[in-house]
C-alpha cells in the first residue's frame, strides 16, 4: 500500500470545529429540562450530519463513552468511566504539562528549536499531512528553527504527532502524570504516538515497550532508515487495520470520558492552577462563538476511532463540557464521519440546547 493511501487510512487529523448553533441559550432555556424528550422519534443513524449522530449513539451504545455537562447542572453520562481509545485527544495532557513548565520557568516558549530535533519523532506519511501542514502554516523548513510555543500550536491545531513525543522526551513522564493529576486524572500513563504507529506498521521491529521503540527511532538513524524503507513497501498495513489499531490504543493510549472532561474543565474554569492561561489559550485557538467567552477543544481520529473533548466558557461564568469517545466504527461510518466532523456540531449543540441534550439522554 502506498504512503499516500496509508496516510488517508491512519490519519490523525486536526479538527476544525463547525458549530450548529450561533450562541448558547439564555439561562431560563438552559435550565428547563423538566419536559420529557420524545424518545420514540430519535433521528436515523447518519454520522454525516449532527442529528444523525443521535441515531448512531442509539444503535452503538457499547462503542461509545460520553459525558456532557451544560454547566447548569444538567449532565448526560454513558460509559463515562470505561477506558476507551483516545487517539490525539490525549494531547491535552502534554499541553497541560507544557503550560505548567512554562509557568514555572522550566521552559521558555520563545526558545528556538531546530526543526530537525522535532522531526526526530516524525514518521512521514502517517499523520494525514498534519506535520507538513504545520510547517507550512508556521513558515518553517526542516533546515530551520521553530519557537517552542509554535511547535505546541502544531500539536493542537494540526494535531501533529511528533510534538507530543518531543515534549514527553523533553519534560519526562513525571511531568505529564503530574499535569494529568492536577486536572483530576489520576494514574495517567503517558502514551507514545510514534510508538503506537510503529507497533501498527512494523510490529516485528517494535518491542513490547513502545516508548523504547519510539526513542530508538528518534536516536538510531539506522533503525529510522529501516522503518522508512518499510513504509515504501506494498501491503504494509496489518490484515485487520481497524482491529489492530483498537488493540494498540487500548494497551497504550486509553482513558475515560470523565478523565478527559475533568482536565478540560479545570483548564476552562481556572482550577487547573499554574499554567491555566497558557493551556487555555492554545485550546481556544479559534474565535469564541457569539455570546460566549471561549471554546476549547482537542480531538483525534485513527482507523475506527473518533474522539473529541471540548469546553465552553459561558458569559455568566459557567463552564460546559462535552466528551465523546467512539471506537469500533465500521470503515464506512468512519470514512463518512471524517468527511463531515458532524459529531462536533452535535456536541456543541448539546452543551447549549436542552432538547438536544435530552435526545442524547434518550439515545444512550
Amino acid at each position: 500500500m502506498s504512503p499516500k493511501v496509508l496516510a488517508a487510512l491512519a490519519a490523525a487529523a486536526a479538527l476544525t470545529l463547525t458549530a450548529c448553533t450561533d450562541a448558547p441559550p439564555d439561562e431560563a432555556t438552559a435550565t428547563d429540562t423538566s419536559a420529557a424528550a420524545d424518545c420514540a422519534t430519535l433521528p436515523a443513524s447518519d454520522v454525516a450530519i449532527p442529528e444523525g449522530w443521535v441515531g448512531y449513539l442509539a444503535e452503538h451504545p457499547d462503542s461509545v463513552g460520553l459525558v456532557i455537562d451544560d454547566g447548569n447542572g444538567n449532565v448526560v453520562a454513558h460509559r463515562a468511566d470505561d477506558p476507551q481509545p483516545l487517539a490525539s485527544a490525549v494531547k491535552v495532557v502534554h499541553l497541560a504539562a507544557y503550560a505548567q513548565a512554562v509557568a514555572d520557568g522550566t521552559l521558555d516558549p520563545a526558545e528556538q528549536i531546530p526543526v530537525a530535533e522535532w522531526e526526530r519523532w516524525y514518521l512521514p506519511d502517517t499523520d494525514g499531512g498534519a506535520h507538513p501542514a504545520a510547517l507550512e502554516r508556521l513558515g518553517v523548513t526542516p533546515e530551520g528553527t521553530v519557537a517552542l510555543d509554535d511547535l505546541v500550536t502544531a500539536m493542537i491545531q494540526e494535531s501533529d504527532n511528533a510534538a507530543p513525543d518531543y515534549l514527553r522526551d523533553r519534560l519526562g513522564d513525571d511531568a505529564l502524570t503530574a499535569a494529568a493529576e492536577q486536572g483530576g486524572w489520576d494514574d495517567f500513563e503517558p502514551p507514545t504516538l510514534l510508538g503506537n504507529t510503529l507497533a501498527f506498521l512494523a510490529p516485528q521491529d517494535t518491542g513490547a515497550d513502545l516508548w523504547d521503540s519510539a526513542q530508538r527511532y528518534a536516536d538510531d538513524p539506522g533503525f529510522r532508515a529501516e522503518i522508512l524503507g518499510l513504509l515504501q513497501q506494498p501491503d504494509v498495513l496489518p490484515d485487520d487495520p481497524f482491529g489492530e489499531m483498537d488493540r494498540i490504543q487500548r494497551e497504550d493510549n486509553a482513558g475515560t470520558a470523565d478523565q478527559l472532561a475533568g482536565i478540560h474543565r479545570t483548564i476552562a474554569d481556572g482550577s487547573f492552577g499554574s499554567g491555566t492561561d497558557i493551556a487555555r489559550g492554545h485550546l481556544e485557538w479559534q474565535p469564541a462563538p457569539p455570546g460566549t467567552d471561549g471554546l476549547g477543544f482537542k480531538g483525534g481520529n485513527l482507523p475506527g476511532i473518533l474522539t473529541e473533548a471540548m469546553s465552553l466558557r459561558l458569559a455568566d461564568g459557567s463552564v460546559a463540557t462535552a466528551v465523546m469517545l467512539t471506537s469500533n466504527m465500521t470503515e464506512a461510518d468512519y470514512t463518512a464521519a471524517l468527511g463531515s466532523f458532524a459529531h462536533q456540531g452535535l456536541m456543541f449543540a448539546a452543551m447549549s440546547e436542552p432538547e438536544i441534550l435530552d435526545q442524547i439522554r434518550c439515545a444512550v
